[in-house]
């Protein structure tokens, strides 16, 4: 049967009870890849810090079937037990104590030595004196670093009028299970899967630690600019706004052409990357005169015509409106093997065994994979001979880029120019050995090299090909950037500011898809072991985080509870209220800020700077990062956000030298690849 009519997780039976919004998102994602679900809502369960109403939305509530129980009748233990008996994989929310620790006693009745259990949690099941108890989606953003880095260009922090955590942290939950499962499938042993919306969200602030690890740790808040690079911002326009992103010198060279002022290619004051940035201000002035005078569509024409990132601020309602979103388009491949009947060893690690090529850079590609090595994957990555670009980006730590290091740490790096004759015979050579080939590049990069999908799987029909692009492989074929899909796929429009659009500080897009991939690429391998035909998985970032937007659909109307950011003398603090009117709050600390809203009624807490999330205890405990030198020291890398009782993760911190492992795995030396 073929895979896009049969999902991978055939056969595979999910009992999800009904909790947080997490849980059910984690669910519907399996569903997603073929699980059937059943849907158990126990009546006086305690309801997790969230909407009611979040849980009779149809994109929390439109999958499996909904059985509900009495929890206070005489027979509950009994009828539980025996709805969750016949589960393959269960998935709980345990409630929360007035400590702020999870209640274990939810698991007691519960298998976990023949069944998968995922646990979700604000903070980890075995966590003491957590930072807050029960803390709502806006108070996890304001004490995990999703506001730290999220604001406009006054520096106000903004929430993300979306469950955004909540959302990353069941994709991670649905991975984990698929990744257990492996387990469970090959051994008979299930185990217990601790999912954290605290480690979720630490997790999305790897690109910001390096800059913690060297000092700075804040002023990250800055609407749509870039750090490194201008003009990268929106511009107002006629009629709305137009997102830009140069990402070169020659995009600058084609906007000053655009725009008519040739006379600025070589002015001193704009002519390179860094005087660019250093007149940020002056540059992004010039292209707002020359936008204000374009409607939005004008604007993208020419820029998009001459190939510059760019796009516009698109609200759910619309995004909706274009249809339902697919992340992930999974097609069988057209060549088949016999299937899979060697022996299965017991794994010591769930993706133990797994080969994987890895071709692209920077953040979705790289990352996915560093989370499959995470869970055990042997992980190629194929590199020009001058390496990736970013493992020159500052900071460094002991001369190695602290972004490299936290994207790629535990790979082995292999130089082959694909374009020449040897390098792509060396290619196909590994290919033959390979269970998956996993790659972000331009949609069509591969195919116009000859290594489309076809001429691969005719090597290798086992071969999980995972392409992730910004609009598919079928897709729009322009770039595709992080702040213009965050654009154009309505995050923008739920963080909401004076000073015109602002970008979700965490590259929620590139995220989105490296969280994603490896939950298909698991659940796909399963089904070529089954089936002896592999897949082509086309991931697109726009439709990823479309889907994440779903929960806004179809009105629009607002997400989350209403709150308010109010500055303090010594910072900000979130209050769980709307329209507060103080007299010089500036004046006060935030803790006589947040005392005095609680005489008034209102709950509030203090926003946390980066460098204050990662002074949290709960951030420092063991196993969260991994540091290169025993002791701490050199470079860091934060650990995959998955905890598996029976088969840990492995962390490891040290990257390779570029093609360390060409001689090895290839035969020949850099120098002729």
């Amino acid at each position: 049967m073929a895979l896009a009519q049969k999902g991978p997780l055939d056969g595979v039976k999910v009992v999800e009870r009904v909790g947080r919004l997490a849980g059910s998102v984690c669910a519907a994602r399996l569903v997603d890849l073929g699980a059937e679900v059943l849907r158990v809502l126990v009546s006086d369960d305690p309801l997790p810090n969230e909407p009611a109403d979040w849980r009779a939305h149809p994109f929390a509530a439109s999958h499996g079937r909904l059985i509900e129980l009495d929890g206070k009748a005489a027979d509950f233990v009994n009828s539980w037990s025996d709805l969750a008996s016949g589960a393959d994989i269960v998935i709980v929310t345990p409630s929360i104590g007035a400590d702020g620790i999870a209640d274990s006693r939810m698991l007691h009745s519960l298998d976990k030595d023949r069944q998968v259990i995922c646990a979700l949690s604000p903070f980890g099941l075995a966590t003491t004196g957590p930072p807050l108890v029960d803390p709502s989606e806006a108070e996890m953003q304001a004490i995990s670093g999703s506001l730290a880095t999220t604001g406009d260009i006054t520096g106000r922090p903004i929430v993300v009028d979306l469950p955004i955590l909540e959302l990353f942290c069941g994709i991670n939950a649905a991975t984990a299970a698929v990744a257990a499962l492996r387990v469970k499938e090959r051994s008979g042993h299930g185990q217990l899967l601790d999912i954290s919306l605290f480690d979720t969200c630490f997790t999305l602030t790897g690109t910001f630690l390096g800059k913690v690890l060297t000092g700075q740790a804040r002023g990250f808040r800055n609407g749509c600019r870039h750090p490194l690079v201008s003009p990268w911002n929106a511009y107002e326009t006629s009629d709305g706004w137009v997102i830009m992103c140069t990402t070169n010198n020659q995009n600058w060279l084609d906007l000053t052409a655009i725009m008519k002022r040739p006379e600025l290619a070589d002015d001193p004051e704009y002519a390179t990357a860094a005087a660019r940035i250093g007149n940020v201000t002056k540059v992004d002035g010039i292209v707002a005169d020359w936008a204000a005078k374009r409607s939005t569509a004008q604007a993208l024409e020419q820029l998009q015509a001459r190939g510059i990132p760019s796009g516009t601020v698109a609200d759910t309602v619309s995004v909706a409106a274009a249809g339902p979103p697919v992340p992930c388009r999974r097609t069988p491949a057209k060549a088949e093997a016999a299937p899979s009947d060697e022996p299965v060893p017991a794994l010591s690690m769930t993706c133990e065994g797994i080969r994987v090529l890895e071709i692209g850079p920077y953040t979705a590609g790289p990352l996915a994979g560093r989370f499959l090595g995470n869970m055990g994957a042997e992980v190629i990555k194929i590199e020009s001979k001058d390496g990736e670009d970013s493992r020159l980006w500052v900071p460094l730590v002991d001369g190695i880029s602290c972004y490299f290091a936290n994207y790629n740490a535990g790979k082995k790096s292999v130089v082959l120019d694909l374009r020449s004759a040897p390098g792509k015979a060396s290619f196909l050579e590994l290919i033959k050995s390979a269970d998956v080939l996993l790659f972000n590049l331009k949609a069509g990069a591969l195919e116009r090299m000859g290594l489309g999908p076809d001429v691969l799987h005719a090597i290798n029909p086992r071969l999980i090909y995972c392409a992730i692009s910004g609009y598919g492989l079928n897709g729009a074929g322009r770039p595709a950037l992080d702040t213009v899909i965050q654009a154009e796929a309505g995050v923008m429009s739920r963080i909401v500011s004076d000073f015109g659009p602002v970008k979700g500080g965490v590259s929620i897009a590139d995220l989105a898809a490296a969280h994603l991939a490896p939950q298909e690429i698991i659940a796909a391998l399963r089904q070529a072991r089954r089936t002896g035909r592999g897949a082509t998985l086309d991931i697109s970032m726009y439709d990823t985080v479309a889907w994440m937007t779903g929960l806004c659909a179809p009105l629009g109307a607002r997400v989350l509870p209403p709150c308010q950011m109010v500055q303090a003398a010594d910072g900000w603090v979130l209050a769980l209220a709307d329209k507060i009117e103080l007299h010089a709050p500036d004046t006060r600390t935030a803790k006589d800020l947040i005392e005095e809203l609680g005489r008034a009624g209102i709950k509030a807490l203090k926003m946390l700077e980066l460098d204050e999330v990662y002074d949290l205890s709960v951030a420092k405990r063991e196993g969260l990062m991994a540091y290169e030198h025993a002791g701490g020291g050199g470079n860091c890398v934060i650990s995959a956000p998955y905890a598996f009782d029976r088969t840990p993760l492995r962390t490891p911190a040290t990257v390779p030298e570029v093609g360390a492992d060409t001689l090895d795995l290839t035969g020949h030396g850099r120098e002729t690849h």
